[in-house]
């Protein structure tokens, strides 16, 4: 009898176990689902904001050198990410609407992402404000780039690895690449020429990054008819 009780306890626990691999492949396949509604879509439009962006930055401040102006008031053109960020919560929203069930899993993706932006907001408050109080604009400011490319891409290798979706782990590594990039061109190029040749990184790690597996997330949703 003692026997057999062990045995339905093994049998319980065995089920159990089972119960909760199911659930949790549940959960990645509703989630999977829900980012393959949205996450294409807003993944090109900021792919291709910040990508655009970062080509304006360049010919602005050529445009502004050539006029005797200093080619570093271009950098205020960042700030239409503004009304970027405004589009987004708009579509966001709109996604969140349409996804079936709201997971756990959706939640940790949204909670890395959030993250990703209260560092970034954050890591550049350290940064103009030191430049603002040391005088030391340049040495700072060469470190943007290569520091939100980096976090960008640990965002999107967590990511990948909850979704499952080898795009996503693509472009992460497309990012940590681009953000070693970003670092060599400072050691080989002098003052400006740095931050050119880092727009221009920028603007094929988004991309690469964030527009490309934008659009393979949408057509794989288009396919499943999800």
């Amino acid at each position: 009898m003692h026997h057999n009780f062990i045995l339905n306890a093994n049998m319980e626990t065995k089920f159990t176990e089972q119960e909760s691999l199911a659930v949790i492949s549940e959960m990645i396949d509703r989630a999977r689902n829900n980012v393959q509604k949205g996450a294409g879509t807003y993944m090109i439009f900021w792919g291709a904001t910040v990508a655009v962006m970062a080509l304006l930055n360049v010919a602005l401040a050529y445009i502004l050198s050539g006029m005797s102006v200093s080619g570093n008031y271009a950098f205020h053109i960042w700030w239409l990410t503004l009304p970027a960020w405004a589009v987004s919560f708009i579509m966001k929203r709109k996604t969140d609407r349409t996804a079936i069930v709201k997971t756990h899993i959706d939640k940790v993706i949204s909670s890395v992402w959030k993250a990703f932006g209260i560092s970034t907001v954050i890591f550049l408050l350290i940064v103009f404000g030191l430049s603002y109080c040391l005088h030391e604009d340049a040495h700072f400011f060469f470190l943007i780039n290569p520091i939100i490319i980096l976090l960008t891409g640990i965002g999107e290798f967590i990511t990948a690895k909850v979704c499952r979706f080898r795009p996503f782990l693509h472009g992460a590594i497309a990012m940590w690449a681009g953000s070693l990039a970003c670092a060599l061109a400072i050691i080989l190029f002098e003052g400006g020429g740095s931050v050119v040749v880092q727009f221009f990184i920028l603007a094929a790690c988004m991309t690469v990054g964030f527009i490309i597996p934008g659009y393979k997330l949408n057509k794989l949703a288009k396919a499943h008819h999800v």
